[in-house]
């Protein structure tokens, strides 16, 4: 137990036992069930154990005091008259005072008590380690970390709770023992445990209306429940507790004080939340339940869509009419990621005989179906609407739709706050596509900012985050996108594009970490999203067999998503896939369209290079050396870092593949790709290489390269001797092929009729002459030297 305490007070205890004689003048203060009194009793244990004479509350009136005695007194705030007058006298007489205090108790503490040296010691709530210790110190027992975390969140670490959480079999018994705890509180008691428990129990004035009670009553109410220790610290009711009213007093009871509460709020213009989100698990109804729910979801709203979503939908459910909801719920919907009930919101909004309604309607089925990844119809509605603001977000599903002409200049007045950010997205993809990715980013970043600090990002097709963060990507700038996705609120479309920044910069485990991390339903176009980057993630680290069993799940995925500026980088990874599984026709219309919409925008090097990149591996993986060759004519006049990085990586790549390695052109081309932030295409070029490699030395020196450009360019000792490495003899290479496949040495041997016995030495000096050991490391550096050419 003397671990849980304070440190001030563990040296109190630590003093009295070896210098009982020193003086010592505390306070120990805390709310009602914090432990005080079990504290105080502790520190006269130790007084009588040092001899010294313990003077508490029965004997404060005695005379003469005891030389030497110590004065221990609980709850020294309640104390009035005649013996509050006697403790002043007698605080001056002692050099040893020990006080509780309960802060906000109707007493206080006489000024003449606190004398110079005096230390004051607050107790707090216990925390999960705090609970743990205590259950292995006092009671013998072992806490798993969950277990400690479930009774602190269920007593919020009152020690008097948690004590008694602890010593009975379980929650059932001590909710048996806290309603008993509820009877003598009264009813007034109790029912202020009902509105404090939906957390609004602070405001006195407006607890007075809802209790029908006077002020000082209910004052005198609060004061009782708290000396009751069931009130957790800034007066919130502890989950146990809240359990145990909810069992004790009937939901009839609760409905008619939730509700009074309810309405006495919205009278006062305060927050319902808290209210209104017992009320609906309670399943309220009526005029007034509807109108707080109402309320409610406005003030959900920005901190959690989803329960906003839940609280218009009750509304709805109990007679508020859909048509004036819809607007703010299809809101919340969209940004909860349920874009079907935005999308029906939006369609009854259309069907209305009130003009404003259909304009509104337009507005919100035009923002979800472009979300949904049909721009073009989109875009349609949103130019139909006739919303201010709404014409540059079709505009803009215009661009990405290949049409580069401006858009009808729009009539002149004030635009709405996503209006703005509609035209920093509309003037950052124009500049993206005609100007410089510099630019662009910076006008795009700003609309990321924009709409964050407005809450309007729900309005927009497209998170102004995700655009940003596609730019950057484009133009290879990784670490601006990782830190837009990381700022804006989450979301599986942000998870997803974290995850393509990940696998594009070569850091595949951060890369399959986000992809696990996507919990769905999903949009057409974020399903297209998740199945590309799946492929993606097989044809860097998995086998040719997993990128022919995700094939399925992303042809279904890039035939329900139409072609556009968006998403033309899971469209290159299915034409890899393609061509590694043999369909490349399959994928031949939506690559013409892609190009097409590319050449009505005057082919733009931001958005044409990661789809050349993926048609260069194409036509390599399917042997067309001459394709390959035309797609890295466009990167002949490239600027920046990205584009001149393809250029020579796809020259050296073709040389390596016809046979021609030059070590060096190599190494400066895997630099360029490694500098450029591709730091598997790095190591991939630089692997191929040295598989090909005739000369002993380059071998090596490429491996090393690939090694080091495969963790990130952080330098890798060299454990291979250059004189004793040689390249893999051709068993070798087939035992190799078979490790990066996965198979075991019994697997193994069994294909190449030989022992596992056998198989074993072979990888010995496979391991020996590439310096490196454990299974999964030599399987990696295999898979460079030895896997598929892309």
């Amino acid at each position: 137990m003397k671990e849980l305490l304070p440190t001030q007070l563990r040296d109190l205890l630590t003093g009295i036992a070896t210098r009982p004689a020193d003086p010592v003048r505390v306070i120990l203060s805390g709310p009602p069930g914090h432990g005080k009194s079990t504290m105080l009793s502790a520190i006269g244990r130790h007084y009588r154990d040092a001899g010294v004479a313990v003077i508490g509350r029965d004997a404060l009136a005695e005379r003469p005091v005891p030389p030497g005695a110590a004065i221990l007194l609980d709850d020294a705030d309640t104390l009035d008259g005649a013996a509050r007058a006697t403790l002043v006298g007698l605080a001056g007489a002692t050099d040893r005072l020990v006080l509780t205090h309960t802060p906000g108790a109707s007493g206080a503490l006489a000024a003449e008590l606190i004398l110079p040296g005096t230390r004051h010691i607050r107790l707090t709530a216990w925390t999960a380690d705090d609970i743990a210790r205590f259950a292995q110190e006092t009671l013998g027992r072992s806490l798993t970390r969950d277990q400690a975390a479930s009774a602190q969140r269920a007593t919020a670490g009152l020690p008097r709770l948690v004590t008694h959480w602890l010593r009975l079999s379980g929650a059932g018994e001590l909710i048996d023992e806290l309603r008993s705890e509820l009877d003598l509180l009264g009813e007034p008691g109790r029912t202020y445990l009902v509105v404090a428990g939906a957390g609004s129990g602070r405001d006195l004035e407006l607890l007075a209306a809802a209790l029908d009670l006077d002020r000082d009553d209910v004052s005198a109410v609060v004061t009782r429940v708290r000396a009751a220790g069931l009130l957790a610290a800034g007066d919130s009711v502890p989950p146990l507790v809240v359990r145990a009213l909810r069992e004790h007093v009937g939901v009839d009871r609760q409905l008619t004080v939730l509700v009074r509460m309810l309405d006495v709020l919205l009278a006062a213009g305060q927050p319902v939340l808290p209210v209104a989100r017992e009320l609906l698990r309670l399943g309220a109804a009526g005029e007034v339940v509807r109108a707080g729910l109402e309320a409610a979801a406005a003030e959900a709203l920005a901190g959690d869509p989803a329960l906003a979503a839940d609280l218009y939908a009750a509304a709805a459910r109990g007679g508020s009419s859909r048509t004036r909801l819809a607007h703010g719920w299809a809101g919340a919907s969209v940004r909860a990621g349920r874009l079907d009930t935005a999308l029906a919101l939006g369609d009854e909004l259309l069907n209305s005989a009130m003009p404003e309604d259909r304009t509104r309607g337009a507005l919100v089925a035009g923002t979800v179906i472009a979300r949904r990844g049909d721009l073009a119809r989109g875009a349609e509605l949103l130019r139909w609407s006739g919303e201010p603001g709404a014409r540059r977000l079709a505009d803009l599903a215009g661009i990405a739709l290949g049409e580069a002409r401006p858009g009808e200049p729009e009539a002149a007045g004030p635009l709405p706050a996503y209006g703005h950010v509609a035209g920093q997205l509309l003037d950052g993809i124009r500049e993206s596509v005609s100007g410089r990715p510099e630019a662009a980013l910076a006008t795009l970043l700003a609309a990321a900012d924009s709409a964050a600090a407005g809450g309007t990002g729900h309005l927009l097709p497209d998170s102004p985050a995700a655009l940003a963060a596609l730019v950057a990507v484009h133009a290879a700038e990784f670490d601006l996108a990782h830190g837009v996705l990381t700022r804006a609120a989450g979301g599986d479309r942000h998870t997803l594009l974290l995850g393509w920044t990940a696998m594009l910069r070569g850091d595949l485990a951060a890369a399959g970490t986000h992809r696990a991390a996507v919990r769905g339903p999903l949009a057409p176009r974020d399903e297209l999203f998740l199945h590309a980057l799946e492929l993606g993630l097989a044809r860097r680290s998995d086998t040719p067999d997993a990128v022919r069993a995700r094939w399925p799940a992303a042809y279904e995925a890039m035939m329900r998503q139409p072609v556009d500026l968006f998403t033309l980088l899971p469209l290159g990874e299915l034409l890899v896939a393609a061509a590694r599984v043999e369909e490349s026709f399959r994928v031949a219309s939506h690559l013409a369209r892609a190009v097409a919409l590319l050449e009505r925008l005057g082919s733009p090097a931001l958005w044409s290079a990661w789809l050349n990149w993926s048609m260069f591996h194409a036509a390599v993986v399917t042997g067309d050396r001459e394709t390959a060759r035309e797609t890295l004519r466009p990167f002949a006049s490239a600027t920046g870092r990205l584009g001149p990085a393809l250029a020579a990586a796809g020259d050296t790549w073709l040389a390596v593949l016809g046979g021609t390695v030059d070590g060096d052109a190599v190494l400066a081309a895997a630099e360029q790709l490694h500098r450029a932030g591709l730091r598997w295409d790095a190591a991939r070029l630089a692997g191929q290489a040295a598989i090909r490699a005739t000369d002993r030395t380059a071998m090596v020196t490429l491996l090393r390269a690939a090694k080091r450009f495969s963790a990130g360019g952080t330098a890798t000792p060299a454990t291979t001797d250059t004189a004793a490495a040689t390249t893999l003899t051709p068993r070798e290479r087939d035992i190799g092929r078979l490790v990066v496949e996965g198979h075991t040495y019994r697997e193994i041997g069994e294909q190449l009729h030989i022992s596992g016995k056998t198989v074993e030495h072979h990888m010995a000096r496979i391991r020996g002459k590439l310096g490196v050991t454990g299974r999964r490391t030599i399987a990696t550096v295999l898979r460079g030297m030895l896997g598929e050419t892309v």
